[in-house]
Parts: C-alpha cells; sequence; structure tokens
C-alpha cells in the first residue's frame, strides 16, 4: 500500500491549501457539490488559538473557503474534554475564536450532542464504542488535528485526533479502563478502524512541545501537511522531527497490525527537506531517547489553580476534590492518566515526580 503525503512551508496569513492538496487530487477529490463536511478539529479544551492547543481558527477558515468553493458545506465539530453538553461546545467554540469565526464566514458549529452505539468487529480492547452522532452522519470527515505533543501518549496528531469522535466522559472512562500505554494506543486504533477520515490536514504551523497536549509551549514550525492515510501523515511528521515512529504508541500499534503503508511519497517537500533536530519531547517520553523507563510523574496542583472544579469532573478515577481553593489529589490512587493535566485550561497542573 502506497500513499502520498504533501507537505508545505505556511503560515495562517498565507495558507495555500489548494496547492497542498493538488498532487492529492485536490478537494474536489474528497468532497461533492452538496456534502456536509465536518471539519474535525482538535478542540481539547477551551483555550485562546495562541497556546497552540487546539487547532487555530484561521487554519480552520481556509480548509473551510475551499469547501465552500465547491459548494459543499463545511461544519466545524469535535467533542472536548468534560462533559459533552451544549454548555461546554458553546464555551469552548467561544474561548477557541470559533464564534467568532462562524459569524465572520457563515461557517456552522456543531452543537448536536446525540450518540450512537457502534459495533467495532476486528477491536483489540473495545468491541463497541459510543460515537458522536455528528460524526457518524456527515457526508465526509476532514480531520484537522493539531500537531503537538501528549503526556500519555507522546503525541497527538491524525491517528489520536479522531478520540475526540467519542463523546467527552466516555473518553475519561476509557482513561481508566485502559491505564497502559500500550493498552490506551490499543483502543485508539480500534476506533480508527471503524471511524473515518476521509481528509487529514494537519495544522503544524504552531506547534506545541514540551508537556502536552494542554500545558506545553508553543513553537513555530511553520508546516501544514495532508494525507488520507492517518498512519502516513504521522510517520511523516516523525520523520522531520527526528523522533523513532516506534516511540509513539499508536503508530507502534499500528505497525503491529500491519497499517503502515509501504512506500510515502513526497510529492511536495520532503522530510528530509525541513529536519527540525531540536524539538522538545514530554517529561514522560526520555524511554524514547534513552531506552530507560521514565521515572513515574504525577499531576501536581500548583498556585495558578481557580478551583474551578474541571480537574475534579474529569478523573475518571474521582480521586481529586477542591480544599482551600486548590486541587487536591489522592496519589495512593492515582493511575496517571493526566486527564486533569489535560482539561486544566490555567496551566495549574504540572507533571513531575512526588518528592
Amino acid at each position: 500500500m502506497n500513499t502520498k503525503v504533501t507537505i508545505q512551508k505556511s503560515d495562517y496569513e498565507n495558507l495555500k491549501i489548494d496547492k497542498l492538496l493538488k498532487p492529492l487530487g485536490g478537494i474536489e477529490k474528497y468532497v461533492i457539490k452538496g456534502e456536509r463536511v465536518i471539519l474535525k478539529t482538535n478542540l481539547l479544551n477551551a483555550s485562546e488559538p495562541e497556546k497552540s492547543v487546539i487547532t487555530h481558527p484561521d487554519f480552520i477558515k481556509n480548509i473551510a473557503k475551499e469547501i465552500f468553493k465547491i459548494k459543499a458545506t463545511p461544519i466545524i465539530g469535535d467533542s472536548p474534554s468534560g462533559s459533552f453538553t451544549k454548555r461546554r461546545l458553546e464555551k469552548v467554540y467561544s474561548k477557541s475564536g470559533l464564534i467568532e469565526l462562524s459569524n465572520k464566514y457563515g461557517i456552522e458549529l456543531n452543537y448536536d450532542i446525540k450518540i450512537k452505539k457502534i459495533d467495532i468487529p476486528n477491536g483489540k480492547r473495545l468491541k463497541k464504542t459510543s460515537v458522536c452522532n455528528f460524526i457518524i452522519d456527515a457526508d465526509k470527515v476532514i480531520s484537522l488535528p493539531k500537531l503537538k505533543t501528549h503526556s500519555l501518549m507522546i503525541m497527538t496528531l491524525a491517528s489520536k485526533n479522531m478520540y475526540g469522535a467519542i463523546p467527552g466522559l466516555t473518553k475519561a472512562r476509557y482513561h481508566s479502563m485502559f491505564i497502559r500505554r500500550k493498552a490506551f494506543a490499543e483502543m485508539l486504533i480500534d476506533i480508527l478502524t471503524v471511524i473515518r477520515q476521509d481528509l487529514i490536514i494537519m495544522d503544524g504551523i504552531i506547534a506545541m512541545e514540551g508537556d502536552g497536549p494542554a500545558g506545553g509551549n508553543p513553537i513555530k514550525l511553520g508546516l501544514s501537511l495532508a494525507s488520507d492515510n492517518p498512519h502516513a501523515i504521522d510517520l511523516a511528521v516523525c520523520n522531520i522531527l527526528n523522533i523513532k515512529p516506534v516511540g509513539i504508541p499508536t503508530l507502534k500499534e499500528a505497525k503491529i497490525r500491519k497499517l503502515w503503508p509501504e512506500k510515502i511519497e513526497y510529492p511536495l517537500l520532503n522530510p528530509s527537506d525541513i529536519k527540525y533536530n531540536d524539538f522538545v519531547l514530554p517529561s514522560t517520553s526520555s524511554y524514547i531517547l534513552t531506552g530507560k523507563r521514565t521515572p513515574s510523574k504525577y499531576p501536581i496542583p500548583n498556585q495558578n489553580c481557580t478551583a474551578c472544579g474541571e480537574c475534579v469532573k474529569i478523573c475518571p478515577e474521582k480521586i481529586i476534590n477542591i480544599d482551600n481553593n486548590i486541587a487536591k489529589i489522592n496519589y495512593t490512587k492515582c493511575i496517571k492518566c493526566y486527564c486533569c493535566h489535560e482539561i486544566c485550561q490555567y496551566n495549574a497542573i504540572k507533571l513531575d515526580k512526588i518528592k
């Protein structure tokens, strides 16, 4: 199985999506006039675009414009962390700049919070799962992942972006069910086998390094990538950043299942043309570089805590409470899923060893 990955140097003001997609056959290869197209963005939490936690609104805008050109309907959608409710979606859309984007350009925002159960015939960890209705009912799904790190899965790229097809608190429950990286990666690939991505366009313009997916640091890579194969585009990112692909749990599991393409063609830029050698992986990933077991790191609340209670709600083990206006964690029962770290929008939870 051969596939193509297109890569170009970009910024948000001059993002030439038509040129990026032309070697793949153009947007018209994937979208037909009249279709309703979900732009499955990465909307982890209510976060300002400049923090690089979410797919940037200007990136989304450029893809939506290409869809409008062929008289199809783009719809922005995701299931953020926390409860999958209209109120939660409204909060995330607002802070992420997407309500403003929607009003200015007439791009629909998804507010359908219905879910359906679907079977996973070849699942290793899951035989069925709840999936958001807006994904199932779409004519086409274009995935718009953010290039960024992830403290549990090392990187959150195209393969993991479709985890957002699972309704909010179900994701937290799966963290509790599949504690180890291997099991969690197997579950993610199970989901990917039944949730389609017709096309992937990755926002690597301002990426995130360090302790992502919410607490890392923005870094300007100036890249946009596209493919119709999630594993191919993730392999390309690893190649660019000098990361061993089998060190990324989802890619390792995809290799075990023989999902890696036999050959990847690069019609535009080749990863070897744009190598980046100083990308900082999460502090939980030292084993990729050293081969040694990573010291246990726990989520530790700090003085930035506002006692909002979001970490309390999302914790799958129910071991967080608010005490004297700061989050307190029972570390004897902590499974190190880092859900609390992911959802915190105040940079109030760091990952570190317990002294």
